[in-house]
This record gives C-alpha cells, structure tokens and sequence, in this order.
C-alpha cells in the first residue's frame, strides 16, 4: 500500500514536551535562563525537522515514482489497480503479471472454443478429463484414417468460430490434481497429456506472451539449422553411405540452411498474419524484414573479403519474393554436455528445468530414464507446416510452449498399415504415402483401415509418446516446441519387429 505524507506523519513517534523533572522544579533563574537558551536555538532546531520531515517524504514519493514509471512497470494501456502497483512490482521477477495472467485466460478460452472434443464419456467408455485411475481396456479409442483426415484435412491449418470437433481419444490429466493417475498411465507406457504443472507454464507465458523475450535471447547473429521447403512437407531423410540413394530413388523438397531467429520469427509471423488477415501482424513481420536486412547490408561491409564456409549447411541464397512463399522449421538442439559452455544449451536446459536430469525433483516425472536422455530438441514451427507421419524407438516428453499443433496418432499395433519405407530407406520409419492426398490412399488400401486418434496441443501441455507411437504433426500457428527423450521400452518391439524393423535392445 503506498503511504501518503499523513500516514508518515502519524507513524512518527510524538515528539515529548516534558523536560526530566529535576528541570522542572528549578529555581525561577535556572528555568529562565533554560528557556533562554532554547529560544536561541529554535531557528535551528525548527529547521533540522522540517528537512528530516521532508526526506522522510520525498525519498519514498520518489522510490514509488520510479517504479511505477521505470524498468520495473507494467507495460503501457494494462487495466492494473493502482493501490496494487506497488506490491506487484515487488513480486520476483519471474512472477506472472495480471496482464500475463489475463492473455492466458483469454488464449485458453479461445483454445477451449476453438477445439472441442467430439466424443464424450456416453461413445469413449471414460472421460477424457476424469479418466479411470489406470488405463482402460483399448486406450485409447481410434477411429478410421478416412473418418479422421476427412473431417479435418490435413491443410486446413486456419480454425475460426464457431470451431471444429476432435477426434479426441487421449485422456488430459492436471498435475496438480491428478498427477498420480497420470503417473500410472506413464508406467504403462500409454499416451495422454499433462497440464497446469507450473514448471511449464511459467515457461510458456514467458515464451507466448512476448515473442521478444526469445528474439532477445536467440538474437539476429547466431544462425541455427533451419528446414526449409518449397511447400509446406516436410520428410526427414538421411543420405550417408554405399546405399544413401537406393534406385528410382527421389529425394524430398525439403532441404537445410542456416537462419537466424530473427528471420524465423519475420516469416512464420508473416504466415499468420495473411492467413488472419491481422495487419498488426504483418506490420510487425515487415517490421522485423527492416531490421534483418540493415543488419544484413552492415555485414556485407564488414566481411566483404570473407570467403569461409562450413561447406555442411547451404546459406540461404533466395530473393526476398521467394522466402515469403517457403516454410521454414526452426531448430535447436541442446546438448547437455555443453550446457555450462555453450550459451544457447544453457539456456535452453536453465529454461526447461523439467527436462534437465541434473534437476531430479523438477524432472523425475517428464524424464523417464534419465541416464539414457538424449538432449533437448526444439522445432519452431509455421502455420502450415507438416511432418510427415513416423515412429520414434524411445520415449518422448513433447512440451508446446507457445502455439498450437495437431498430432495425429497411432498405436504400434497399427505398423503394418502405415504405409513405411522400409529399414535402409533415407527416410526410414516414415509414411511413404502423402497423408494430404486421398489419390495416393488407394496404392495402400491397408492405410485407409489403420485408426488413429487426435489431439490440439497448446501453450503448457505435454505430450508423453511412448516408444513407437506414430505421430503425424501439422502446425497451426507460430509455435515453440521442444522434446526430450528418455530411454526405451519393449513392450511393442514385436510389432515393429513383424513390420522389419530391428529394435535396440
């Protein structure tokens, strides 16, 4: 609460008029001349406390002033009671604001408006909400690819009101809540979603709420490998080795280059914008366009005579016009053992302390096997962007902290539908089908009764995969994910086994 001159002045101790009583009694001459002497002293006695009055006034009228109108203020226009101003300004600094807390409110009830699941507990046999204490029988429910892909196509990227229906079979635990029910389903290596850990969100608003605060960080010098497509597939591949190029072999669009944050962030904000329509978007997509290349023109003078190169990932050589037609998917990988020497690793893992097994209490429920961790790998995606259907063989913690992403699901037991390039492949453990065109269903009649389920992941969820999930993921915005993987189970290897696939052991 702030205080007032009043409030200083009744919290000052009164000052006493009475003398030691020895003063009092003494003879007629002595108090005269005892008030004598006081008289001559008033001036500047009078003056000694008018000047601590004062301080005692200003220096906290000045204190308050500078919090409120400096560094440490809210920003301009926030609706923030001014008797609270203070106390929140006295808050850690990691504190979430009431303007955070309300962009969040409001986000998540765009969210919960937005994507609504299709089936409820009378068609699913649980609530995905309030699931049973362990997994039920068939979690979790899957439906024909056909009915899925259908009634969402993969390229419909821009979900307006009044919404659309998911076909939502994953159960959605609170961890404050129902963190051991979630615990179980992880123990029995089952899909499902995990929320409201603070761990989390604090990350995801300090991501979501201020696309500076990265850009800060990450900054418009340092260049990170970076997919790039001419469309918006993307398919990973791998050519190493006498069989890198198997024959009648093609190779995908999609290649690597080196790019900033910055120039991310432009191009993936500039998507939005147009799909939105959000000339505030664009504005600051242009905005950002200015800066790169006034960056960019005072690098050329400063290494004209420069002619190095890593010779491992092309520079990006095209025209303006053709970079605002690409896709793009940003990435970082941050390695543990350099965590304490290289910036970026370090604050990655200082950032993400419930992916960081050095920090066992805020990690032991995301990181499984922690002595098998393999890093921190985060994709920035686009809206738009698509990564081709695939399995991974190890588990993985999948954190979105900022934006939305649809995964489309599906159980190991399903392998042998999925259409895969085979062990050797490039693209080895990846659909060989384009799930966006229903023409090429028909070479794979198999993959038209493969069933799948699927979830709309934003800002503060967590995704746990188990070893060997299919997962097919279509960006629907601007969005920060990262993953980390812990260990690997074998209570499916035998269905990745019948579709030649050779597990680790």
């Amino acid at each position: 609460m702030a205080l007032d001159s009043s409030d200083l002045q009744q919290r000052r101790p009164a000052a006493t008029s009475k003398r030691p009583t020895k003063e009092r009694t003494a003879s007629s001459s002595g108090v005269t001349s005892i008030r004598r002497r006081r008289r001559k002293s008033d001036p500047n006695r009078a003056a000694f406390i008018a000047t601590l009055l004062f301080a005692a006034i200003a220096i906290p009228l000045v204190f308050v002033t500078s919090r409120l109108l400096g560094k440490g203020s809210a920003n301009k226009g926030d609706d923030v009671d001014s008797n609270n101003r203070f106390l929140q300004d006295w808050k850690p600094k990691t504190a979430i604001t009431d303007a955070e807390e309300r962009a969040a409110k409001q986000r998540e009830e765009r969210y919960q408006s937005l994507y609504r699941p299709k089936f409820d507990e009378s068609t699913l046999g649980y609530d995905i909400y309030n699931c049973p204490h362990t997994p039920p029988k068939d979690y979790p429910k899957a439906w024909k690819t056909t009915e899925v892909l259908g009634a969402w196509k993969p390229t419909d990227v821009t979900t307006l009101p009044p919404g659309r229906d998911v076909y939502q079979g994953l159960c959605v635990f609170d961890h404050q809540t129902q963190y051991t029910t979630a615990l179980n389903y992880r123990n029995a290596e089952k899909p499902f979603i995990i929320r409201n850990d603070p761990k989390v969100t604090s990350v995801a608003r300090r991501w979501e709420n201020n696309p500076e605060y990265l850009h800060r960080v990450l900054g418009d010098v340092e260049e990170f490998r970076t997919e790039r497509s001419p469309n918006n597939h993307f398919m990973w591949y791998r050519l190493r080795g006498k069989h890198a190029s198997p024959k009648g072999y093609i190779k995908p669009e999609n290649d690597e280059i080196e790019m900033t944050f910055g120039e991310y962030l432009e191009h993936a904000i500039e998507k939005d914008g147009k799909a939105l329509g959000d000339e505030d978007m664009i504005a600051k997509s242009s905005e950002l366009k200015e800066r790169r290349l006034s960056l960019l023109n005072n690098k050329k003078e400063e290494h004209e005579d420069d002619d190095s190169d890593d010779g491992e990932v092309k520079k990006d050589e095209d025209s303006e016009e053709a970079k605002q037609e690409k896709y793009y998917y940003f990435r970082i990988n941050a390695d543990l053992r350099k965590a304490e020497k290289d910036p970026t690793s370090k604050f990655i893992y200082d950032e993400l302390t419930f992916f960081d097994p050095r920090k066992e209490e805020a990690s032991q429920f995301y990181m499984v096997d922690p002595d098998a961790q393999r890093g921190i790998n985060c994709r920035f995606g686009m809206r738009g962007v698509i990564a081709a259907n695939h399995f991974d063989m190890s588990r993985n913690m999948v954190a979105v902290l900022g934006g939305e992403r649809r995964y489309v699901l599906a159980s190991p037991t399903q392998c042998k539908k999925m259409a895969l390039h085979p062990q050797g492949h490039p693209s080895v453990r990846h659909s060989s089908l384009d799930w966006t065109n229903p023409t090429e269903w028909h070479d794979h009649p198999e993959f038209k009764d493969a069933l799948i389920t699927e979830v709309v992941l934003h800002a503060g969820d967590v995704l746990y995969l188990p070893t060997n999930w299919f997962h097919y993921i279509i960006n629907l915005s601007l969005n920060y994910q990262c993953n980390a993987r812990s260990g690997t189970s074998h209570e499916t290897s035998h269905f990745m086994q019948d579709c030649g696939f050779k597990m680790p052991s």
